[in-house]
């Protein structure tokens, strides 16, 4: 009997495997294709330094992919909580660059969100999100607490201390991801809805607070998603008052009205180039390597960046574009399966975390590039480019693929199943 469970569990683990695998190499395909279009003069011919560099850091991805399946999340859970303090203890140097001028912590424009030794830059905030993953995991792996309300106090704290050191970065993009990973682990370990429906309520009636928080070229991205609308900006212009109620603290109102009258220009720059370049690949494309939007830089900027799938819509049309979502759906479909089919509860919260990690993260850039979300500078995660966000996608490969393949067969019940009467 033994034996037929681990037969079973093999070829689980293998359809598991090869489920990640193949869309994560789509998707990374696309990319080296992309940024090759971008950035050779030659495409055909001559490497693109920018495609490159892009290999390279998959490879370093790969690795480290790799080294995390051979280590074991159960062996990196055991020290879950000890890389969580060093995440903070990182997070806090960044934000002694204010005071002390750190020669390692680069400024650029106004944000400190990178550690620079040499030529290696590393994003702390990237790591933050995994290792948030596992001590959270770890926490809830075998407690039942949570499902009082005040039992949530200590996962809301263990998410909110990072969320507050990265918003100061300021780095409203990877903010925005935390919460809906909570919400899923919460849910997935059991947790009553009810409570976490309450929790919601709550956070929405403190929106406010939050926006007199925010910085004004955020409350402009967020205020973007309407001026899309021609009629809406009409509105605004022909009466400024009411737009004035939009207006941040320490600016003028003459500035703030500018910020109106020149928007698609200024702020939504971006946003409406964007659009443009998904619309004018229509189903088929540009071709690669070809379109107004790839031939000239400063019509979109960030365009390897955040706006990556813009790009790729441009030169392979509608049909590229969905081939980027079944890519993720796959992921999203296989990773939630792998946490289905383990009965060990701190794996399978790690896969339900990384997973809604991931696919919360594609969502907030693809509805951030089509201008149904704001522009939060999210990447899009195996695709953009850059050096910290690519590898943290591997490392979160290699732990739902360590999730499928270590699997230990327990003669237990399903986790987090709770009758009525547990609390």
């Amino acid at each position: 009997m033994i034996g037929d469970l681990k037969i079973s569990s093999l070829k689980i683990s293998s359809r598991h495997t090869w489920g990640l695998l193949i869309p994560v190499c789509v998707l990374c395909g696309l990319s080296l294709f992309s940024l090759q279009g971008l950035f050779s003069p030659e495409p055909a011919r001559v490497p693109a330094g920018a495609a490159v560099k892009q290999l390279g850091f998959m490879i370093v991805g790969l690795v480290l992919a790799g080294l995390t399946i051979a280590v074991s999340y159960q062996r990196l859970g055991r020290f879950a909580y000890a890389l969580f303090v060093f995440c903070l203890a990182i997070l806090l140097l960044l934000q002694l660059d204010k005071r002390f001028d750190l020669a390692f912590v680069p400024c650029r424009n106004g944000s400190r969100r990178w550690i620079e030794i040499g030529s290696i830059q590393l994003q702390p905030s990237e790591l933050m999100k995994i290792v948030y993953v596992l001590a959270l995991s770890w926490y809830l792996r075998y407690r039942s607490n949570y499902r009082t309300f005040a039992g949530l106090a200590s996962p809301f704290f263990l998410t909110l201390v990072p969320m507050g050191l990265i918003l100061v970065q300021p780095d409203l993009g990877t903010v925005l991801l935390f919460l809906p990973v909570l919400f899923a682990m919460l849910f997935a370990a059991g947790a009553r809805v009810k409570h976490l429906l309450i929790i919601i309520l709550f956070g929405t009636a403190c929106l406010p607070l939050f926006w007199m928080q925010i910085k004004p070229y955020q409350r402009l991205r967020l205020v973007g998603m309407v001026l899309q609308n021609p009629n809406i900006r009409a509105y605004f212009e022909n009466k400024p008052e009411r737009w004035d109620w939009f207006r941040p603290p320490r600016t003028t109102q003459r500035e703030w009205r500018t910020e109106l009258t020149q928007w698609s220009k200024r702020a939504g720059f971006q946003l409406v180039h964007g659009k443009a370049a998904i619309g004018s690949g229509g189903v088929l494309g540009q071709g690669w390597a070809k379109g107004p939007f790839v031939e000239h830089d400063f019509l979109l900027p960030e365009r390897e960046n955040d706006f990556i799938f813009a790009i790729i819509t441009h030169q392979w049309g509608f049909v590229g574009g969905l081939l980027v979502l079944c890519c993720y759906g796959v992921i999203l479909i296989v990773g939630y399966d792998v946490a289905l089919n383990t009965k060990d509860p701190f794996g399978r919260l790690v896969a339900v975390g990384i997973t809604t990690l991931i696919g919360v993260q594609a969502l907030t850039n693809l509805c951030m590039t089509v201008g149904i979300g704001p522009i939060t500078g999210v990447t899009l995660p195996f695709v953009s480019k850059g050096g910290s966000s690519l590898v943290s996608s591997f490392v979160c490969l290699g732990l739902l693929v360590s999730v499928a393949t270590d699997r230990p067969i327990l003669i237990a019940k399903t986790p987090f199943q709770f009758d009525d009467a547990d609390e």
